[in-house]
């Protein structure tokens, strides 16, 4: 075989490599992005009204707004999942954490009402935010809150389910 042919086979797959990375992260990876700091940005914006609620009722003392954090766990689950993970001071929350797990559904529920946000499924319609899991890990209480906008994250919260 000549060398020139086999240099131009390398150059030509190292060009073809390049292409695909570039058309694959224009057309999925960007808008996956965007899809999920969209999602992350409406989720927060619930979380944070819900939590707010709880501090006027009492079930949660008033806290520094710099320590209330908030991060997407899609890389842990999968992409296309508007899940995304909350933590608190634990000496904040008055109530034990079921009872603060509920409280918080129910203000997200209602936030979801309050703006005309519902999931629809085949079963029925659903709360748009759904808290997935709570739980205190030293000095904080973290919680999941999954925003059910497509149907990965609908898929994703009913395996939960399953798994409880």
């Amino acid at each position: 075989m000549n060398i020139d042919l086999i240099i131009q086979i390398i150059i030509g797959l190292i060009a073809a490599f390049a292409v695909y990375n570039l058309i694959h992260y224009l057309f999925v990876t960007r808008p996956g992005r965007k899809r999920l700091a969209l999602a992350q940005r409406i989720a927060n914006e619930a979380v944070k009204t819900s939590i707010n609620k709880l501090v006027d009722q009492k079930s949660l003392l008033p806290f520094d707004e710099s320590d209330f954090k908030s991060e997407d766990i899609a890389e842990v689950w999968g992409r296309g999942v508007m899940a995304f993970e909350y933590h608190l001071p634990f000496n904040k929350v008055t109530d034990s954490i079921p009872v603060f797990k509920q409280a918080l559904a129910d203000a997200l529920a209602e936030y979801g009402d309050a703006h005309h946000m519902h999931a629809h499924t085949d079963q029925a319609d659903r709360p748009a935010f759904i808290v997935t899991d709570m739980w205190q890990l030293d000095d904080r209480v973290h919680f999941d809150v999954a925003y059910l906008i497509n149907t990965t994250t609908i898929e994703y919260v009913d395996d939960l389910k399953r798994l409880h």
